[in-house]
């Protein structure tokens, strides 16, 4: 189920980055488009004006004429538009018509016949605007008509839109191409990056998919225990209370541990989802440590373990010294667990350049070298068959901790040869 919701959000998302891309290609393309054509409008508006300046001024007088350098006008009579090369002859051609609308003059840089350039100029003077265009033939052709002075009747410049629409088409059908190359590279690219990004996701949810099994698992155990010593007290109903004290022992014990439990659960899951304040703010770091190691002497000498600790209370440090001290006591905890009768704990406390460093050395069973980066994972127990393990769940809290006050938190161990957790803390 997991893995189908994760591949159908991976689709998903592939499909949300190719049309995101797809939608910015076109918005590129149909705006280089209509750029261009922009742009080829200007300019041909541009040219249509100099012809038009030039033939009333007398400067041209038919089309093609120049193939050398343009005339000029007297200084007296200067020019009334911008220099510049003169204006192509093979698309722009113009006629003078008369005022009933004859032709009069029709320059030579064309190729249409009589009949239909007179109807391409009828066309034009029956446009109500001055500017416009008119189709021949499949052919489309912009016009410019502006009376003559001089003599009564119309110019009209026509420019031939073939080619710049050639150019048009040529330019919409790279950019279409290119388009669809850069949407199979899209495509492509969205799939790898989704796949990248579907990474943590699929982790996380690996992750809470054991963590909800793990917990599920752990908190099994003692709800079966209290309800097997449950059953028998309740088949013994006519015994004393004093005489079922070994099942009520029993379901304390578990109650104890299922709420200790609980309690780590609830802690992670608000570390998870940075719920879990600390109060940051200076305190005696080596007086806290005393106060985190007493507690467990007791413990330590019931099992015949030596515990020495030794730590400058002048030493400070700046944190939450209540998560810092429940780490000194995950720490011990682990440690007497794991280290047998007559065995021996050493914990202390030093100033090592800008850190702090807490050491918690034991001469107990060990861990093996492929265990020492699983160590820290929540529910991982090196060995599920001791009892007194534990339910996975300090170290990872001791990690998160130190952590969160920018320390780190190693191990060092080998089988039979005890276990030494080194933290190290910012002295600020």
């Amino acid at each position: 189920m997991g893995n189908s919701l994760i591949n159908k959000l991976h689709r998903r998302l592939t499909l949300v980055n190719v049309a995101v891309i797809l939608l910015l290609f076109f918005i590129l393309i149909v705006g280089a488009y209509f750029f261009f054509q922009h742009d080829m409008n200007r300019r041909t508006d541009a040219v249509a004006a100099r012809l038009e300046a030039d033939i009333k001024a007398g400067i041209i007088t038919d089309l093609p004429q120049f193939k050398g350098p343009r005339k000029r006008p007297s200084p007296a009579a200067p020019p009334s538009f911008p220099p510049g090369p003169p204006p192509p002859a093979h698309n722009f051609f113009f006629v003078k018509t008369s005022p009933a609308g004859a032709i009069t003059f029709q320059s030579s840089g064309q190729t249409l016949e009589g009949d239909h350039l007179a109807a391409l100029a009828a066309a034009a003077l029956a446009g109500e605007n001055s500017k416009g265009t008119v189709s021949l033939e499949q052919n489309r052709y912009t016009y410019y008509k502006s009376p003559l002075a001089s003599e009564s009747g119309t110019l009209i410049i026509f420019h031939d839109m073939e080619h710049d629409l050639g150019l048009l088409r040529l330019l919409l059908t790279a950019l279409t191409v290119v388009g669809a190359i850069c949407a199979l590279l899209s495509f492509a690219a969205s799939h790898f990056m989704a796949r990248r990004a579907m990474v943590p996701i699929r982790t996380a949810w690996r992750q809470q998919s054991d963590f909800l099994s793990d917990a599920s698992h752990e908190l099994r155990t003692p709800l079966a225990v209290i309800q097997t010593n449950l059953d028998i007290v309740l088949d013994n109903g006519g015994e004393t209370v004093a005489s079922q004290n070994k099942w009520l022992t029993n379901i304390r014990e578990e109650t104890v541990h299922m709420a200790k439990l609980v309690d780590s659960l609830l802690f992670l899951a608000r570390a998870d989802s940075n719920q879990q304040p600390l109060d940051i703010r200076p305190f005696p770091l080596g007086t806290a440590l005393v106060r985190a190691v007493t507690p467990f002497e007791p413990l330590a000498a019931a099992k015949g373990i030596t515990l020495e600790y030794a730590a400058a209370r002048s030493i400070s440090g700046y944190g939450d010294e209540a998560r810092i001290k429940q780490v000194v006591g995950i720490l011990l905890d682990n440690a007497i667990r794991h280290t047998p009768p007559g065995g021996e704990i050493k914990v202390e406390l030093d100033r090592a350049g800008p850190k702090t460093v807490l050491t918690v050395a034991d001469n107990g069973e060990g861990i093996a070298p492929e265990y020492h980066d699983k160590i820290f994972d929540r529910f991982f127990q090196a060995d599920r068959s001791r009892n007194d393990s534990g339910a996975g769940l300090g170290l990872a809290i001791a990690r998160w901790i130190v952590e969160s006050h920018g320390g780190t938190i190693a191990v060092k161990s080998a089988p039979g040869k005890g276990t030494t957790f080194v933290v190290a803390l910012p002295w600020k």
